[in-house]
């Protein structure tokens, strides 16, 4: 990997780090008032991503997806840092906690699909695998520390020092942005002044493209079954066993988190051996491997069990995701990245806002052992259902 992808990495990191502190110290905060208030303001991070997701996308491939995120970067720390005065004078008022998180969504609406363009020009096709796994430990531990950091600066000082180290890590990232522009080939884009109806058209063209793809296609609807049967598990699943179970919160946590640790062990692999050559069995045979743990999870009354098959289900996960991700850019054109990866975000995203409100309802009504049997039962039928796919089964590692 060249070492410009490398930088790329380091911002990422950065930012990555600062947008869950600042997303931390919001909820948290928001549970001050009620846990209404802190399920609203989740919501409302979520659903611009999934609404505005293909527009952002379409803006990206037009502009280039450096320009968009340096351009979100810029709008979102002068935000956040306007919004931390705010605080300031006002308290973090409800309404400021809502419209906060609905400028994340919306920024994540736009950067996200321009960030997940960018290693397409930065790194060769061979390099995919390992620059994908690379990223994806970035994201990973940014999801660790940043929330551990939340938790010191809330406590510190309150949301306006969160909103402020926010702004800081979105400010880090235009410093490396600068640097790598000047380093990344981009294909040729149209003209910037574009009309309502011909940006409405590239995002025709790029959900057309990702839906008459055979790869892109099969990629993105198994993506979407692994966000709907898999990811529930320990945003959802897990608490619901642990109270079942009366187990402590503590060992609740720790089982969510072994989730996280299959998963970067997974992309640790990949980066050091670059995965499987057949990757698109190797990402079949992740889901079944997650289907097989949650069915375990759901089986194991002792909780050294129930730890391991979370592990287990998180090592699956990894193998599908490792192999998944670099498939999926290798066969996008570079025209349209950011659009495609635009529909890669809300195949991820929707499932999830629907599978938690169905789990909870669920939770009412059936005892929660039997809802994660369905879960796992329903991913196992994807990944045996993934293997008529001649597409996917049959895809092997870019090179």
């Amino acid at each position: 990997m060249p070492s410009i992808y490398w930088l790329w990495l380091g911002g990422l990191a950065w930012t990555t780090i600062g947008v869950n502190l600042l997303s931390f110290g919001m909820v948290w905060t928001a549970t001050a008032h009620s846990g209404l208030l802190a399920g609203v303001v989740l919501f409302s991070t979520t659903l611009p991503r999934v609404i505005l997701a293909l527009f952002g996308g379409a803006v990206a491939d037009r502009l280039g997806p450096l320009r968009l995120m340096f351009t979100s970067d810029a709008a979102m720390s002068a935000f956040c840092a306007s919004a931390a005065a705010l605080v300031v004078v006002v308290g973090p008022h409800p309404a400021l906690l809502i419209g906060v998180a609905l400028m994340l969504g919306i920024a994540d609406a736009f950067y996200y699909p321009a960030a997940g363009a960018v290693p397409k020009f930065l790194v060769p096709s061979a390099g995919l695998p390992r620059a994908l796994s690379a990223r994806q430990l970035v994201i990973f531990a940014g999801s660790v520390a940043g929330p551990a950091l939340g938790g010191v600066a809330v406590s510190a000082a309150g949301l306006p020092l969160s909103l402020a180290l926010g702004s800081a890590g979105f400010a880090g990232m235009l410093l490396i942005l600068a640097k790598v522009r000047r380093r990344m080939q981009q294909p040729a884009h149209q003209n910037h002044a574009a009309t309502p109806s011909d940006v409405i058209g590239q995002m025709r063209a790029g959900l057309r493209f990702a839906l008459t793809t055979p790869l892109l296609r099969a990629v993105v609807l198994v993506t979407s079954a692994f966000a709907l049967f898999v990811l529930p598990l320990t945003s959802i699943m897990v608490p619901l066993v642990a109270r079942d179970r009366g187990w402590e919160a503590e060992l609740a946590g720790v089982t969510a988190g072994v989730f996280s640790a299959g998963m970067a062990a997974l992309a640790l692999w990949v980066m050091w051996r670059s995965g499987a050559q057949r990757a698109g069995a190797a990402a079949i045979c992740g889901m079944l491997i997650t289907g097989a743990g949650i069915l375990g999870f759901a089986a194991a009354h002792y909780e050294v069990w129930a730890i391991l098959a979370v592990l287990v289900t998180g090592l699956g996960a990894g193998l599908f995701s490792a192999h998944l991700g670099p498939l999926f850019v290798a066969a996008t054109a570079p025209e349209y990245m950011a659009r495609v990866q635009s529909v890669m975000m809300i195949a991820q995203a929707a499932p999830m806002m629907i599978a938690g409100p169905v789990i909870g309802v669920l939770a009412d009504l059936l005892p929660v052992g039997v809802i994660v049997l369905i879960w796992g039962a329903g991913a196992l039928v994807v990944g045996c259902g993934s293997l008529f796919s001649r597409p996917l089964r049959k895809a092997q590692r870019p090179s």
